[in-house]
């Protein structure tokens, strides 16, 4: 078989692989409703894309399930708003979220363009704020002091993961940090974007020696809820703003050697 027709082919066989995942989760999902605010749904959140994303996701730890989900849970629980967690890849959690199939996430505005969310979300007042730096070798930290650097140039990135800029550059998207870090060390290419703990991390367990070139972004991490709950985003910035004064959102961090 010819091999552009092979790649064609393939390309068919996997977007209609995902719209028919995604007609499978919309027949057996129904869409949350109720009369009034005294009853409350269960919140659908993904603890499974953000598998590789160190401190900050779901690394396989039952009992240490990463800073996301632990403030999910404080969260919560201060709010009584009960909740589920889900496990996506991130393109199929991005899907999942457009079509009201998981009801929140966790974003920044400083990742995506312009800062605009989306009309179909509301978000919460932030809750800590997150550094992502352009990342390479060593040898090639003098190519990217700045930021603007990247652009025209092959990045790696996140399959599924917004980037503000990414239309100024070439995303080589992997399916995680842990894959661009071995993609870095291989020189697929030059430079990747990550966020400092966990690009450490991931540089110590593979052994790549890697440099923080620039930073990308740097700004406030919020939650991005569905509008169809925009009535309890007051319960949410309420208990966020307990768990700052109490010191609850900082012991989290903590226990993860996050400052």
């Amino acid at each position: 078989m010819d091999s552009k027709l092979l790649n064609n082919l393939n390309i068919f066989i996997r977007k209609l692989n995902q719209y028919l995942w995604l007609a499978c989760l919309l027949l057996t999902h129904a869409p949350l409703a109720y009369a009034d605010e005294s009853e409350l749904p269960t919140l659908r959140y993904n603890l499974g894309g953000t598998s590789a994303w160190i401190p900050y996701g779901y690394f396989g730890d039952p009992n240490k399930q990463g800073i996301f989900a632990d403030i999910v849970h404080a969260i919560m629980q201060h709010a009584k708003i009960s909740y589920e967690f889900y496990f996506y890849p991130p393109k199929r959690a991005e899907l999942a979220m457009e079509v009201g199939m998981l009801d929140f996430d966790f974003m920044s505005p400083d990742w995506v363009k312009g800062g605009n969310m989306g009309d179909e979300f509301v978000t919460t007042i932030p809750i800590f704020e997150l550094t992502e730096y352009i990342v390479t070798l060593p040898k090639n930290a003098a190519k990217f002091a700045q930021p603007q650097a990247i652009y025209g140039k092959r990045v790696g990135t996140v399959a599924g993961y917004s980037y503000y800029d990414d239309n100024k550059f070439k995303r080589v998207d992997f399916l995680s940090e842990s894959k661009l870090i071995e993609g870095l060390a291989k020189q697929r290419f030059d430079a990747v974007i990550l966020e400092g703990f966990t690009a450490s991390y991931w540089a110590n367990y593979h052994e790549v020696n890697i440099t923080f070139a620039a930073q990308h972004s740097h700004g406030n991490i919020v939650i991005r809820l569905r509008k169809e709950h925009q009535n309890l985003i007051n319960d949410f910035n309420k208990a966020i703003v307990f768990l700052q004064q109490s010191g609850q959102i900082q012991n989290i961090m903590q226990s993860y050697n996050v400052q």
